[in-house]
């Protein structure tokens, strides 16, 4: 940090609009201070509170000043406890309307105030001095404040105009919110599920449920042999990077998976718009490995639809087993929620 840094950001050719209006929502308080033009770029700023939040991190830096926490268990880390995220009710905007004006948002940034971030707060300054003004978060820590930047598609040279009547709405896409099930399983290897199997929301209490279809073993290597020797890969790379793919793969996937051992696989049907994921039991109950590699797989069904009718998914736990391994403990530890949010409207 220093002067001549400060006087560039003074110096940028920024035209704002104040819009100034503020709404609640998912007890967040939310003010949409206005429409800030960086060059040819147009971006709605967003000023974020959300009260559960600043709660949340008093109770945990209480907490860890009392309990020193260790690296914890696999269990804890997925349970995301270390982890507390501030609600973006912005999150998943997809158009803007503005009066007449319609406006496709074409990226989004959710960022923490910082005191030292001078970008942030000049920003802020800049719209005070425009003739920003709000009540609802005069007297709030600035590093308890959150933007919502909304970047929208196309050029401009000027800030489109509209008065302080205008109506402003926000067309709200779909997002994914994960759940703690952390409901113990024993899945045998084969097909025999007959009945469904139902579970609640750790937190709400809510019942649901997943038809189980079928569970197998996996032989990623073997799926792995299958993908590389695909004549149709080399539509898509020489031969040279083929092999330095596989080279690579190899690797780092004999950290994960040793050779000859297979990961369990779990194909089931499920409420609309829902999936889960199983983990191990062992796997939860250890300590996290230090091993620097992590790799991802999906795997589709065969079939398009299970026994139900509904379409088929699959959860792969990602531990390796056995081939011979017919029964594993594990649990049903997350499902995650597709969910379409109201369209936000600020007249």
């Amino acid at each position: 940090m220093n002067i001549l840094y400060l006087q560039e950001i003074l110096n940028r050719k920024e035209e704002i609009k104040v819009i100034g209006k503020t709404v609640e929502i998912d007890n967040v308080i939310c003010n949409v201070m206005g429409i800030v033009r960086h060059g040819m770029e147009l971006r709605i700023i967003i000023l974020l509170y959300d009260e559960s939040y600043e709660q949340q991190i008093g109770e945990m830096e209480a907490a860890e000043l009392c309990y020193p926490r260790d690296a914890g268990s696999n269990r804890i880390l997925i349970r995301n406890n270390r982890r507390i995220d501030a609600v973006n009710p912005f999150r998943s905007v997809l158009k803007v309307f503005i009066g007449d004006r319609e406006f496709t948002v074409n990226g989004t940034e959710h960022r923490r105030l910082n005191p030292q971030d001078w970008d942030n707060i000049l920003l802020i300054t800049k719209f005070l001095n425009n003739g920003w003004k709000q009540s609802e978060l005069d007297y709030k820590s600035i590093d308890m404040l959150f933007f919502a930047i909304l970047k929208l598609e196309g050029d401009y040279d000027s800030i489109p105009d509209f008065n302080d009547d205008t109506k402003i709405r926000f067309k709200m896409g779909q997002y994914s919110t994960e759940h703690q099930v952390e409901m113990p399983v024993t899945l045998e290897v084969g097909d025999d599920y007959p009945d469904r199997l139902t579970f609640r929301d750790a937190t709400t209490g809510s019942e649901h449920w997943i038809q189980i279809n079928r569970v197998y073993l996996a032989d990623m290597w073997e799926e792995a042999e299958k993908t590389f020797t695909d004549p149709r890969i080399l539509e898509h790379m020489s031969s040279e990077k083929i092999a330095q793919a596989r080279s690579s793969f190899e690797k780092h996937f004999a950290e994960i998976c040793p050779r000859g051992m297979c990961f369990p696989v779990i194909e089931y049907e499920c409420e609309e718009d829902m999936s889960v994921q199983f983990y191990s039991k062992s796997f939860l109950d250890s300590k996290p490995s230090l091993r620097n590699s992590t790799i991802g797989f999906i795997l589709r069904p065969d079939r398009p639809t299970g026994i139900l009718g509904l379409k088929l998914k699959a959860a792969v736990i990602q531990d390796p087993v056995p081939p011979d391994t017919m029964k594993i403990e594990a649990e049903l530890f997350q499902y995650v929620k597709i969910v379409t949010s109201d369209d936000i409207v600020l007249m």
